[in-house]
């Protein structure tokens, strides 16, 4: 009996930690959204400016790399959304040349700072 009685308080208590955990991902992600979401209009503000090449670089990496970024905390919402249940997929078409591209742009910046050249090809006949 004290052996069960132990089980459901571990259980319990298990559970409880998991809703704790659960809002609190959900809170933070919301939190971290917001600033972020004024980083991208900030930065669609900025790109509608008279522009050299080297800021429109610039700008279009912040962009980027913003979006990638509001992109991981929209995943941590989704775990938030599995656990609660209330989670729908849906299906997009990808354009895999461009994804390669922007990640390797993201990259791109690090890899000169350290004295390295990154380059990629693409197969011709990868479908978009």
């Amino acid at each position: 009996m004290r052996n069960e009685e132990a089980l459901r308080q571990a259980k319990s208590q298990a559970e409880a930690a998991n809703r704790a955990k659960s809002l609190l991902l959900a809170n933070m992600s919301h939190e971290i959204r917001t600033p972020m979401t004024g980083v991208l209009v900030f930065a669609d503000l900025l790109a509608g400016t008279a522009l050299d090449a080297e800021q429109r670089e610039y700008i279009d990496t912040i962009r980027s790399s913003a979006g990638a970024l509001l992109g991981l905390i929209n995943d941590i919402l989704d775990f938030s959304k599995i656990e609660a249940g209330k989670f729908s997929l849906e299906s997009s078409a990808v354009d895999i040349c461009r994804l390669v591209e922007k990640t390797v742009g993201l990259l791109a910046a690090q890899a000169v700072a350290k004295g390295l050249r990154l380059t990629f090809t693409v197969d011709p006949s990868t479908p978009e």
